[in-house]
């Protein structure tokens, strides 16, 4: 899993095609990761954020492990002043991505967002969200937009989410001959493609919401 963190944070430097306008809207996002991805029990802000993710619309960017404690959640809630279930930084919106072992503390953050903040992510995504220790972890997280990527094949798997736009990328494992890959080979094609696909969404997303405050 070491190799798919490290894939990660190249992908968000590198990543040089997001939207080409600096919109006025922005966002605070989270990623909490799979098992080997970042310290288990870690919640960090990123120190420098890339130029591209600034374009994008993001703010500041959030790597939290999959076992971070919800006591840990408010360093990133109290960029929202949240008080009484009600959000006061209304111009501020929140994007989520959980992966692999990481799904169950992004839903968990969706929801807690919802009850200290009265409002639902503007994004989440999941890639591939398992639970200890391979089964498939089955809640949708609580946004106005949830888009989930997965495979299919044991024993490392995800699954098609209730109320979310669901994308199955087993295909990515099929092998010369017909065959597939089957376990973290696998699951780490998948997420390396889901990944890749969440960038581009957020890219399209910010592309799409800059057009129509140009028109309107």
């Amino acid at each position: 899993m070491n190799k798919v963190i490290i894939f990660f944070l190249t992908l968000l430097l590198s990543f040089s095609s997001y939207a080409d306008t600096y919109n006025s809207r922005k966002y605070i996002m989270v990623i909490f990761h799979g098992l080997g991805g970042y310290e288990a029990n870690n919640l960090d802000m990123a120190t420098k954020l890339p130029e591209n993710l600034k374009m994008a619309g993001i703010e500041k960017m959030y790597n939290a492990g999959h076992g971070v404690s919800e006591k840990k959640f408010d360093v990133i809630l109290n960029n929202f002043a949240c008080k009484n279930g009600t959000r006061n930084q209304e111009n501020l919106g929140m994007i989520i991505v959980g992966y692999s072992w990481g799904a169950r503390k992004s839903y968990e953050f969706s929801k807690t967002y919802l009850k200290k903040c009265g409002q639902k992510a503007d994004r989440a995504y999941m890639i591939d969200g398992v639970q200890k220790l391979v089964s498939q972890f089955k809640e949708t997280p609580v946004a106005k937009v949830c888009k989930n990527f997965y495979k299919t094949i044991s024993p490392i798997r995800g699954r098609d989410l209730k109320n979310c736009q669901n994308s199955d990328l087993t295909e990515l494992c099929k092998q010369e001959g017909g065959a597939y890959s089957e376990g973290m080979p696998c699951h780490q094609t998948v997420l390396k493609a889901g990944f890749e696909l969440v960038m581009e969404d957020i890219q399209n997303f910010e592309t799409d919401v800059a057009s129509l405050q140009a028109i309107y």
